[in-house]
């Protein structure tokens, strides 16, 4: 049924109310906009939508009927009559009404991922149950103002920032207050806040090559030139003289994506002094450096800066679930504030629920549990998979 939607009573004119909406049914049959065996609705409906009296509707109606433009059957309602016809330009498809009815309705396939596809947690061993009554937890706490909301949040639920800043401090090495970490949707979001805040037009950004596409597109889209930064066994190579001034150094220095190769002391004490030296920034992209089989998770790039230069980024999309798409960015003073305020412009902010089930399951100890049983898993897994190759005969070595 058509709901006549953009129909409009303009008490101020001297045509009848009655006048003016049959002119505008009668312009909308014959532009196409009501086709022939259209329902139109009830007259008692047409006149509360449009708070008119019932017998406007009913005096509309009956023109148009008598005119040859609806077709009234008892019982049934009043259509756009079928003998119209209609300009071959106006006129829409035949829908068969049998086989609309009979179709099931589209539901999304959420399918399991791709075989080799990086960076794709296991969802089979995340603790959901335990994730289920942290959520509760957090409803019956919060209640319904959770559901509303919350100025305050824009950063991100404060909890949640300071279990995130003690994660940090604890685990990584970085040097960070709690109020310099901001939550973004994964890191992907905070890549593209990030180029927004710091790039303009022509501006060179030394990426690593190969390396993560999307930090890349994010740096284009700002306008930005990309200087693609070559990988070795220590890692990524510093920038070259002569390249020209370097406004921004993108890497991921604990496990470079996609060779997996880890940044040296030596390299990263000299990039450090690279970025301090030319006034560079320096973007850390710390995605999933919990997860290394034969040593201990390295220290932070940002661990070892003293000039102020680096920003670190990192995800639990690839430690817990990826639809979770939470992340975080430690901000350094400077730019702080700017980077709210932008991040204000991009979402009001991220969903409140998520952000406090997930800061309660910081808090309780379960991901850290949950970290070390990946990795476990994952170094079984790994130990496996290159025993299988090793026995394959095939021409392959990995280091």
């Amino acid at each position: 049924m058509r709901t006549l939607s953009g129909l409009w009573i303009d008490r101020s004119q001297r045509p009848t109310l009655q006048d003016q909406l049959a002119r505008q049914i009668r312009e909308r049959i014959r532009s196409g906009g009501l086709a022939p065996g259209d329902a139109l609705p009830s007259t008692r409906d047409l006149a509360s939508e449009l708070k008119v009296s019932r017998n406007t509707a009913v005096y509309a109606y009956e023109r148009l009927i008598s005119e040859g433009y609806l077709d009234s059957s008892p019982r049934s309602g009043v259509f756009v009559s079928t003998s119209i016809t209609l300009p071959r330009y106006l006129k829409r498809p035949a829908v068969d009404k049998r086989r609309v009815s009979a179709s099931p309705v589209a539901h999304p396939s959420f399918s399991a991922p791709r075989p080799f596809r990086p960076c794709q947690p296991d969802v089979g061993l995340f603790p959901l149950l335990t994730w289920n009554r942290m959520r509760g937890r957090t409803l019956r706490r919060e209640g319904r103002n959770i559901l509303n909301y919350q100025a305050s949040c824009i950063a991100g639920v404060p909890e949640l920032r300071e279990n995130v800043a003690t994660y940090l401090r604890d685990h990584r090495g970085v040097r960070c207050h709690w109020n310099q970490v901001v939550i973004t949707s994964g890191s992907q979001q905070a890549l593209f806040l990030l180029a927004s805040l710091l790039l303009t037009a022509r501006d060179q950004v030394y990426v690593e090559d190969p390396g993560y596409v999307e930090a890349r597109q994010a740096c284009s889209n700002a306008g930005a030139r990309i200087v693609p930064g070559p990988i070795d066994d220590q890692g990524l190579q510093l920038p070259r003289r002569g390249s020209g001034k370097i406004s921004l150094i993108y890497t991921t220095p604990s496990r470079q994506f996609p060779t997996g190769v880890s940044l040296s002391l030596a390299r990263r004490l000299a990039l450090i002094d690279f970025a301090a030296t030319n006034r560079s920034w320096i973007i850390e992209d710390d995605y999933d450096s919990e997860l290394r089989y034969g040593a201990h998770p390295l220290p932070s790039l940002q661990s070892l800066d003293h000039s102020g230069r680096l920003i670190y980024t990192g995800t639990f999309s690839k430690l817990l679930f990826p639809s979770l798409r939470l992340g975080y960015v430690v901000v350094p003073e400077p730019l702080l504030d700017r980077f709210i305020e932008l991040k204000h412009l991009s979402d009001d902010h991220l969903p409140l629920l998520d952000q406090s089930t997930l800061a309660l399951f910081l808090e309780s100890g379960a991901f850290y549990s949950h970290i070390r049983r990946c990795r476990r898993e994952y170094a079984t897994r790994h130990a496996l998979f290159l025993e299988l190759f090793e026995r394959s005969g095939l021409p392959l070595t990995f280091l």
